[in-house]
Order: structure tokens, then C-alpha cells, then sequence
């Protein structure tokens, strides 16, 4: 149950970002790994994404991812360009909550 609520609170913080964009429908992280799958309905698209984080690093106020897969060849060029590889700065409120999960 805590691990349900620690996702809920993660897909609550990632749709604030696609607002406009789209939503994400499942999130699942694995630690050890570190890696991230996620299925996302786009704008646009009839049907759902699948996501993967293939790696990243989370400093002290920012996560760092190293390279993201999709089913999708455009989405995943672009993902990768934009955000791959760049350090993202996580906000103060959301920072407990990515740590749980991360």
C-alpha cells in the first residue's frame, strides 16, 4: 500500500509536466537497476506509450537521466535529445517523494 501511494505521489509530480502533453497511466521503478518504465497517453496518439528510463543518477536537487527508450522512434529522439544526459531540477516539495521511490 505505502508503495502504491509513493507511485501515486510520483505520477501526480510527472503530470504536472506533461500537462498539455499527456498523462502517464502506470509508473514503475526499480532501484536497483535504476531504471523507470512508464506508459503514457499522448495527445494525439490513440494509443498509450511505453517509456523506459535506462539509467540515471539522482544528486542532492536534481536527477540526471543517461538514456530513455520508447515504442515510439520519434518520441524517443526526442526525449533523448531534450532531456538525456542533462541535470533536472527537482523541487524542494517533490524531493522526499522522488527519493522514496528512486
Amino acid at each position: 500500500m505505502f508503495n502504491n501511494m509513493k507511485t501515486a505521489a510520483a505520477k501526480m509530480f510527472v503530470n504536472q509536466y506533461l500537462d498539455g502533453i499527456g498523462t502517464v497511466q502506470e509508473l514503475e521503478f526499480d532501484k536497483s537497476a535504476k531504471t523507470i518504465s512508464a506508459t503514457v497517453n499522448l495527445q494525439g496518439e490513440t494509443q498509450p506509450v511505453r517509456i523506459e528510463v535506462l539509467g540515471y543518477i539522482l544528486g542532492v536537487d536534481y536527477i540526471a537521466i543517461t538514456r530513455i527508450s520508447c515504442d515510439k522512434p520519434w518520441v524517443e529522439a526526442a526525449l533523448n535529445r531534450f532531456l538525456a544526459n542533462r541535470e533536472i531540477k527537482i523541487p524542494d516539495k517533490a524531493r522526499s517523494a522522488l527519493e522514496m521511490v528512486l
